[in-house]
């Protein structure tokens, strides 16, 4: 009998070799996208680290820091039972840790309630930017995880939002952002519950902070952000202008000491109840420009006027290298014993006088110094002072033939996390204008191509060149495989149809029968006999 194995067809062995090729292509293109985006949608969940509360209760120099720095209110606040702040968005790069902006307050029975919004990782280890969040511990709770709210949703970077927070009644507390209820502390029964006596701050100020909270170190960039209009209420509905801002650098609960705080808060110059906290602050400033110390007025309502302050401010207008105008967030000054002071406007105003002369220090934009260096003229009446921002042509291009590839969207990413998308033209580019020496990553999205994520450091203006594999690549890579595969299939039925054709050829013998005899008495046998009919023997068949 002639057994027939299974083998393989030739439409089958085109298929897997195919789908090989498209296999490498696709885990190959993957490969290439795994550079982690801040505000491109997230996977997993926020990790919920505490944020406060305020006051180090018990820590050793092993547990990890919580950092916390901005302004806290004097005893004119005192017995709140309501406290609200404008707070800028910003995005800062966590390590393994969260990063926090909020209006919080210790409660008259030693609870604590807090409300803002929140920088920090999820569970997968991806970015989660700028979520609003709030807290509520009850007296002697440390652990009692934030209310975090979906990624983006206290963004875009640079917007303002107020965060409010107030006594609800019945021992609850609510949270608000931009008037909008997002929740409240649980209430009686429930746990957390912030217990009788919850009513109002008692002999406790409300404070406006930024925190890096369970770090273990103080190398963090936070910031810095500007926050404003710090107000209060000690009965329903009467909100008022917080009158005194005190600086206040120091830890929270269970946080170590053993590190010191390098986060600082500076009041904007002339400003009152307008400040900034965080990272690249030298030391505190009040209102008039003087260093102070912690524990000291930032603003004070009662300071309506800043004496010396008769050194003449020029306008200020920056430029970017192309000669194009742009507004800074901020701005500080400094002189020659390193004074310095912060600006958010920049049009003929009164400064204290400098020792020496002032020096622009800081040019905040997108999260980066572009200028430093510039000298303040007093006797101008006006000042164009030049900023490292520039412009970059993008050239996408295909990775084999250097061809362009149009209508390519490109995704760029900027340090502080904000994007621009923009479409190639016809020669495969794009311009992305008044950009700081950053690091950037570009999403690109090619048409009948396979998407790629690139990271590239910039210090100045030209052009870069981002390769894709684009449809010319495809092809080139995907039709070599289909071909061979045609060419295996056809020789494996060739094979085949020889095999079939060799089987068929091959002559069946024909049964026969030669001369028998018993095997026990050695009688011939009739080629028909089956037995011997002398011995009855069966028959010996012999060829």
């Amino acid at each position: 009998m002639i057994l027939n194995h299974p083998r393989f067809s030739a439409a089958r062995i085109s298929s897997i070799i195919v789908l090989v090729a498209i296999g490498i292509i696709y885990f190959g293109g993957a490969s290439w996208n795994q550079v982690p985006v801040p505000d491109r949608a997230v996977s997993g969940q926020p990790l919920l680290i505490p944020q406060g509360p305020m006051g180090v209760t018990s820590a050793t120099a092993a547990d990890p820091y919580w950092f916390q720095v901005g302004a806290i209110g004097d005893s004119s606040i005192y017995n709140s039972v309501g406290a609200s702040v404008m707070i800028r968005t910003v995005y800062d790069k966590v390590n393994n840790d969260a990063h926090s902006y909020w209006v919080g307050s210790i409660l008259a029975n030693g609870a604590f309630v807090q409300v803002g919004y929140y920088n920090g990782l999820t569970t997968t280890n991806q970015f989660y930017c700028c979520a609003w969040f709030y807290e509520y511990f009850p007296a002697g709770n440390t652990n009692s995880p934030p209310i975090i709210g979906p990624a983006g949703s206290a963004g875009p970077i640079g917007s303002w939002h107020t965060y409010t927070m107030n006594f609800t009644g019945s021992g609850v507390w609510s949270f608000y952002m931009d008037n909008q209820f997002l929740g409240s502390s649980p209430a009686q029964g429930q746990q957390y519950y912030l217990g009788p006596g919850d009513t109002d701050s008692g002999t406790h100020p409300a404070a406006v902070l930024a925190e890096v909270a369970q770090t273990t170190s103080n190398t963090d960039v936070i910031g810095p952000a500007e926050f404003k209009n710090f107000m209060y209420e000690t009965n329903p509905g009467t909100w008022q202008l917080v009158p005194v801002g005190k600086v206040h650098i120091g830890y929270g609960a269970t946080s170590s000491m053993t590190l010191a705080n390098p986060y600082r808060a500076t009041e904007v110059f002339g400003q009152q109840n307008d400040f900034l906290t965080g990272s690249d602050i030298a030391y505190p400033t009040d209102q008039c420009g003087n260093g102070v110390s912690n524990t000291s007025n930032l603003w004070s309502t009662i300071t309506l006027s800043c004496v010396g302050n008769n050194w003449n401010l020029p306008p200020l207008s920056f430029v970017d290298v192309d000669g194009n105008s742009l507004t800074p967030t901020w701005v500080s000054l400094s002189d020659s014993t390193g004074r310095e002071i912060f600006l958010t406007t920049y049009n003929n105003q009164q400064i204290p006088s400098p020792s020496g002369q002032w020096t622009i220090n800081q040019v905040s934009w997108h999260a980066t110094n572009v200028g430093a260096g510039a000298v303040v003229n007093s006797t101008a009446s006006s000042q164009i002072v030049p900023t490292n921002v520039f412009s970059v042509t993008m050239h996408v291009v295909g990775y084999f033939y250097s061809l362009p590839v149009k209508n390519t969207t490109v995704i760029m990413y900027l340090p502080d996390s904000t994007n621009e998308t923009v479409r190639t033209d016809d020669n495969g580019q794009v311009v992305f204008t008044q950009l700081p020496a950053a690091t950037y990553t570009f999403h690109v999205t090619v048409p009948y191509g396979i998407p790629s994520t690139t990271t590239q450091t910039i210090s100045n203006g030209g052009s870069i060149v981002a390769k894709v594999f684009s449809l010319p690549e495809l092809i080139t890579l995907i039709i070599p495989p289909i071909l061979i595969a045609i060419l295996v299939a056809v020789a494996v039925a060739r094979k085949e149809r020889q095999r079939q054709a060799m089987i068929q050829a091959q002559p069946i013998p024909a049964t026969g029968f030669a001369s028998s005899f018993c095997r026990s008495c050695g009688q011939p046998l009739s080629p028909t006999a089956n037995f011997c009919t002398s011995c009855g023997t069966p028959r010996i068949m012999t060829r």
